[in-house]
């Protein structure tokens, strides 16, 4: 495939698993592409998620449930607060504690990504009927399931 991704060479002979690669780099490329227009940098997905489920979450709570870095998380917040996208404040009882919350702006940013998402989801799966669909969906399965296996069922979400 022309202007592919990097990994791509990785695959010898393998067309199935350079087709699965392909897709899932440009289906990457098209959201980037849309979250891009927004004004939605990469690194803040991982915090935006978590905090439109549970808004006011700690920082240490976005560390563990991200799996990123104390101090990525921190600099991740510093720019989404610059940003308007987040606001933090200070327990009152525990002043070592920050908790974050989402604001107005960062949830209109939120419903703009979910739309990214829904868009490449659409045109990514245009004309594929149900049948198509379920049969990759089992084939996926059995290949991520293989993949589970060998790292000992650790999978990050």
């Amino acid at each position: 495939m022309k202007n592919s991704n990097n990994n791509t060479y990785m695959f010898k002979g393998n067309e199935t698993l350079r087709s699965v690669n392909d897709a899932s780099f440009l289906f990457a490329k098209l959201v980037g592409k849309e979250l891009e227009s927004i004004g939605m940098r990469a690194s803040y997905r991982h915090v935006m998620k978590p905090l439109m489920e549970g808004d006011g979450l700690t920082q240490l709570d976005l560390v563990k449930i991200t799996k990123l870095k104390a101090p990525t998380i921190s600099i991740t917040l510093r720019n989404m607060e610059r940003e308007g996208i987040v606001r933090r404040e200070k327990n009152d009882n525990d002043r070592r504690e920050t908790h974050v919350y989402i604001t107005d702006k960062g949830r209109a940013m939120h419903a703009k990504v979910l739309e990214a998402f829904d868009k490449a989801e659409k045109l990514m799966l245009n004309g594929l009927s149900e049948k198509e669909l379920e049969a990759v969906r089992i084939l996926m399965d059995k290949m991520i399931g293989n993949l589970r296996n060998e790292l000992g069922g650790e999978f990050i979400d």
